[in-house]
Parts: structure tokens; sequence; C-alpha cells
């Protein structure tokens, strides 16, 4: 297992990924049974086998606990984080990123029924959704400061934040069709969604600059 192309990740490291995914799906589990309310962070931490102040020391809360992040997910994001503070153009280094996402999510069926199961478990709980927002605004707000940074003195922050808030939506967008077609049985490709997307969206771009040269 690696972060990037080079770097092995040790014993100790990969142990407590291990870990920290055991307690996630402990806590998916039982969020579906009993709910989240009715699910406390001693229960959580004995499913996955561990103790309650070893728990803390993974997350916060037992709301955290569902959001466990993949680790290629989190290897896209840093390699984006990454190259944005490296001057890449922005959209095409989002871009770039969220089809490796795809690629990788259209192969992994384990990722793609996870994602099913915490949606449908987010949807029913408040808690959950008002973290799930939280985790999207955050994100949001470090790939902006990256951009930023790398601007410097040239730096838009307006048509940066437009930027990322845009490729944001088409994303929402992407894997709320790809939730529906899958909950209607139907072999959904969120890559295949995407470019359906894009490709809707083409005379949409070509309005939007007809019209701001006016």
């Amino acid at each position: 297992m690696t972060t990037d192309d080079s770097a092995p990740v040790g014993l100790r490291e990969r142990r407590r990924r291990e870990t920290l995914r055991e307690v996630a799906d402990a806590a998916l589990t039982l969020f579906e049974e009993r709910g989240v309310a009715a699910t406390t962070v001693d229960e959580i931490a004995a499913a996955a086998g561990i103790s309650p102040r070893t728990f803390f020391r993974y997350y916060p809360t037992k709301e955290h606990a569902l959001f466990h992040e993949d680790e290629e997910y989190r290897t896209i994001r840093v390699a984006l984080l990454d190259d944005v503070r490296g001057g890449a153009d922005l959209a095409a280094a989002i871009e770039h990123a969220w089809v490796r996402l795809f690629d990788d999510f259209d192969r992994r069926p384990d990722i793609r029924a996870r994602v099913l199961r915490v949606r449908r478990v987010i949807e029913s709980e408040p808690t959950l959704l008002a973290r799930a927002v939280t985790n999207d605004i955050d994100a949001a707000d470090e790939l902006i400061d990256a951009a930023v940074e790398a601007a410097g003195a040239d730096v838009d922050v307006l048509t940066i934040r437009a930027t990322v808030a845009a490729m944001d939506a088409i994303i929402r967008v992407v894997f709320g069709e790809w939730v529906r077609r899958s909950e209607l049985g139907d072999a959904a490709s969120a890559g295949e969604i995407y470019r359906e997307v894009i490709a809707g969206l083409a005379p949409l771009g070509a309005h939007l600059s007809r019209d701001a040269g006016k």
C-alpha cells in the first residue's frame, strides 16, 4: 500500500488506516440498525474491537466516524491540492482529479456499495446531513485557499471561488444521478454520467460566453 507512487506505508500506519476503516464500518452498520441517536460511541468501539478512549484518537464524534476517507480518494485529493499549489490551471486540475476518481469508483464495487449505504443513512439523519455539508464546505475552502496561495499577487478570488463552486455543483449532480440510477437497479457508471453532464452543459457555456461579451 502506498500514499503515492513511491512512498511505502509502514506497518503502524497501515494498521492505523485499517482501524479507521473498521470503526467507520462499525458506525455505519450500527447507524443502519439503530439510528444515530440510539447508537453510542461505546457501542461503536466495542463493535470495532477497540476501547472508547481509542475511538476518540481517531474520530472526534460518532458522526465523524461515518465519513471515513477512502485512501484512493485521499490520494487523489492530496494530488489535486499539490497540483493547484504548483500553479496548475484550477478547472483543469479539478477535472483531472475527478476523472481519476470516477475511474477508481467505477471499478470498485465495494466503494459503490458503501456510498449507497452511507447516502441512505445520511438522508434519514439530519445530524449526518449537516456533517456532510460541513465536510464539503471544508474541502472546497481548502482548495480555494490553495488556489489563492498559488495565484499570489495576481489572485482573482471571485473567479477561484466560482470555479470551485461550479465544479462542486457538477460533481453533486453526477453522484446524485448515479445514486438515483443505482437505486433503480441501473448499472450506472459515474464516469459516463459525468461525460453526459459535461456534454449537456457545453451549449450553456457557449451561451454564457456570448451574453458576457455584450
